[in-house]
């Protein structure tokens, strides 16, 4: 299997939910099959939200998941407060401050660099040094609009 490519972002405005929902109008539409891995609940229905009102002539076709496979299985992004296969994603998005737990099986993993806060950029840096122990060079893309 190969290794997935792992990518950080610096965020250009402190809103993570905001540079999430940019990156996926940018590149979301290139990956057929996207998973926005959420730390919860909350952050899971504010992304759902921006998504719908990212752009004013469309939005992203998405889903929260669901407890139905099938249901999840035809979205192109997928957002999820836990790993979940079901669109069969090939790129997973970091919306977390730790790496998220079973990210085997990725082909790429979008993270971010929040330049805002010091305690945001320590918990990017200690992710960056957790793929790199895992064996994952990650790549820093650097300022993105």
């Amino acid at each position: 299997m190969a290794e997935a490519r792992v990518y950080f972002e610096l965020l250009a405005q402190p809103d993570r939910v905001e540079g999430i929902a940019r990156l996926l109008w940018r590149r979301g539409r290139l990956h057929p099959h996207v998973l926005v891995y959420c730390p919860d609940e909350a952050f899971m229905r504010a992304l759902d939200e921006r998504l719908w009102t990212i752009h004013p002539e469309s939005f992203l076709a998405h889903a929260m998941a669901s407890s139905e496979a099938e249901a999840n299985a035809v979205q192109p992004i997928l957002l999820a407060t836990r790993i979940c296969r079901d669109n069969a994603p090939s790129v997973l998005i970091n919306g977390g401050l730790e790496v998220p737990p079973d990210i085997a099986g990725f082909a790429h993993i979008v993270d971010f660099v929040d330049g805002w806060d010091e305690r945001l950029k320590q918990a990017a840096r200690a992710r960056f040094r957790t793929y790199r122990h895992m064996g994952l060079e990650p790549t820093y893309l650097g300022r993105k609009r």
